[in-house]
């Protein structure tokens, strides 16, 4: 599995705020780089998928555990869902008992580029990346290069003021200097190849630092602007009052729970009502409070020999600031929305320090169900709801004539969520990962 290059960042220019914790550092390098190394030397197309059937394994479709107990995949697609399957001679047989076939996840939120598909993570909602950056990967990605990454969406360029979060890394940033500008701002960021627009609603003031904010007209004035054009509009934020602005604005999403203060009793039926939904970041929000999430999964046989130097390295750093709150407030959060039916997104903001795209996918579902949701429920945020929230028909659930986008995993996740990181194989787009020898069994 290729290793993306990750461009290093200072300590200095690690103090942003409090849940984002957004590094753009694929971002930074590919404005000092004229090549995409990611793209050089990827994987082609195969001439032939070769088709596979998992067999007796149980079936987690993305919503829940269905009656069928094998998958046939074959172009790239699932072609049939039940038991008994006949298949065509020659197909690779998979025999699972025991074993739990999922959809491939999707991390609802990242900032870039590596080995989450060795993790089970087959999608990353990236919510910001350098453009050209970006286009490379999707370039390679048509191409059928991408074999050994993560597919991507990405927001490109945020939306942020002068002076405002994602101004702080010492490269050139466009920034939104009044309301004015709005629309050909964003029609900017669309040109650019931005699938959704991310907005940033962030002073700081919870991690102790300072950034300029975007005003409540100018916030208003970028989701119109956003919806205008056919784009669904992300806000950043960090505290339950700017959840709140960003909502009444007319966002469709937040990106991050918020640990500030103790969810207001109408929270839920508020964000309900407007027809929004969340990106939980509680890998973040719980580094952020420090007390990084990535030692547990240091710790875990079933994913550590998979992890990379770079990766272990990322899981162990502490964030170079301390931001109040409190942890149980984001997770009572969670349970509310989850409760009263808002759809709530698995996402990580990976690679912030103390987390790493694909492994700390894990991570964040084992929070979630620490959160209060059920196991099924967890994997529903990491599989059929951000599909469904960000219109990818294509993929996040089991069903005919989708994408054979797939996680095998021994045991049952439905009942034991950590069972998703005892992964047997994975799949992208009918392709199996090449995942390299397995570590040592976990201690029983």
């Amino acid at each position: 599995m290729r290793q993306a290059p990750v461009h290093p960042i200072s300590t200095r220019r690690m103090i942003f705020s409090a849940l984002v914790v957004s590094l753009f550092a694929f971002g930074v390098q590919s404005q000092v780089q004229s090549t995409n190394p990611m793209t050089q030397g990827m994987k082609e197309v195969p001439s032939h998928r070769r088709a596979f059937v998992v067999r007796h394994a149980r079936i987690f479709d993305g919503k829940q555990v269905i009656a069928a107990d094998s998958v046939f995949a074959q172009d790239g697609k699932i072609q049939s869902v039940g038991k008994n399957l006949k298949v065509p001679p020659g197909t690779d047989e998979i025999d699972g008992p025991g074993d739990t076939l999922l959809p491939g996840l999707i991390d609802s939120h990242t900032h870039d580029w590596g080995q989450a598909l060795l993790f089970g993570v087959t999608t990353e909602l990236n919510m910001a990346g350098n453009p050209k950056y970006v286009a490379e990967l999707k370039q390679a990605e048509a191409e059928g290069k991408g074999l050994d990454s993560a597919d991507m969406l990405s927001a490109g360029d945020v939306v942020t003021p002068p002076k405002g979060h994602g101004t702080e890394y010492g490269v050139p940033a466009p920034t939104l200097a009044s309301a004015a500008e709005v629309q050909q701002f964003v029609d900017e960021r669309i040109a650019e190849g931005s699938d959704y627009i991310k907005i940033i609603l962030e002073d700081g003031h919870l991690c102790h630092i300072t950034f300029s904010k975007l005003s409540s007209e100018e916030l208003t004035a970028v989701v119109a602007a956003a919806h205008k054009r056919g784009k669904m509009a992300i806000a950043h934020i960090s505290s339950q009052d700017d959840a709140r602005e960003a909502i009444v604005a007319g966002a469709d999403g937040i990106a991050h729970l918020f640990a500030d203060s103790a969810r207001q009793p109408d929270f839920a039926e508020f964000m309900r009502a407007h027809h929004a939904f969340v990106i939980t970041t509680l890998t973040a929000i719980q580094s952020s409070l420090g007390s990084p999430n990535g030692a547990s999964l240091l710790a875990d046989n079933r994913v550590a020999g998979f992890l990379s130097g770079d990766a272990q390295s990322r899981l162990k750093a502490p964030m170079p600031f301390t931001c109040s709150g409190k942890l149980d407030n984001a997770f009572a959060a969670a349970k509310q929305l989850h409760d009263a039916g808002v759809p709530v997104l698995a996402g990580t903001d990976a690679p912030a320090p103390g987390s790493s795209n694909g492994v700390s996918m894990h991570g964040e579902l084992q929070l979630l169900v620490r959160a209060g949701l059920t196991p099924s429920g967890a994997l529903a945020a990491a599989t059929s709801v951000p599909a469904a929230m960000f219109h990818l028909k294509d993929r996040g659930r089991i069903a005919a004539g989708l994408r054979a986008d797939l996680l095998l995993v021994r045991g049952d996740p439905t009942e034991d969520i950590t069972a998703t990181r005892d992964i047997a194989a994975v799949w992208k787009a009918g392709i199996q990962v090449d995942r390299g020898p397995h570590p040592a069994d976990p201690a029983k």
